[in-house]
């Protein structure tokens, strides 16, 4: 009886031990190396110079896509390609960029799902990137409940400088580093 009174103070006294060696030595955003820290996803952004040659062009655009042949809706730099059976029925689809200034979309109708994924390439071009490297560059989509952006799995064309993903659903999404 003793021996298990024993026992289970040490264990009591060796979680205390672990606890306060957590509290007193801090928390990182990299364990392995405690100095260095993670940088938080942002958006990328365009070059003053190539955002002014966007002006006032109409940053829009919708299209009925029938669910039989599928098809592409284009805007600027981003191209939807819809497969035949995406949806169940002929569906309104639409792409709006609201700030010419940032690599950011949303695609419509807002939280559709789809039954084949739709393909998207958005392209990077005119960004600014000083002090980006290239591979670190992802397209999201932004979590409205959370605000958090969500990467998703996509590949990224160096040489025409488009990223492209397929998505299961529509929301917002951006092009986003975390360099």
């Amino acid at each position: 009886m003793k021996n298990a009174s024993v026992n289970r103070l040490s264990v009591k006294i060796g979680a205390l031990l672990v606890f306060a060696i957590v509290i007193f030595s801090g928390c990182s955003t990299n364990p392995t190396n405690p100095d260095v820290t993670q940088n938080e996803p942002r958006l990328l952004t365009r070059t003053t110079a190539f955002s002014k040659t966007l002006g006032d062009a109409d940053m829009y655009v919708e299209g009925v896509i029938p669910t039989k042949e599928g098809g592409r809706l284009e805007l600027f730099d981003v191209v939807m390609d819809v497969p035949a059976g995406a949806v169940k029925n002929d569906t309104l689809f639409s792409i709006t960029i609201p700030d010419v200034n940032v690599f950011y979309n949303e695609f419509g109708t807002d939280g559709l799902v789809f039954d084949k994924p739709v393909m998207v390439t958005m392209s990077y071009r005119g960004a600014d990137l000083s002090g980006i490297n290239e591979s670190s560059i992802k397209i999201a989509w932004l979590n409205e409940s959370t605000g958090q952006f969500v990467v998703i799995p996509c590949t990224i064309d160096f040489e025409n400088q488009v990223v492209i993903a397929e998505l299961n659903h529509f929301s917002a999404y951006g092009l986003i580093t975390d360099e």
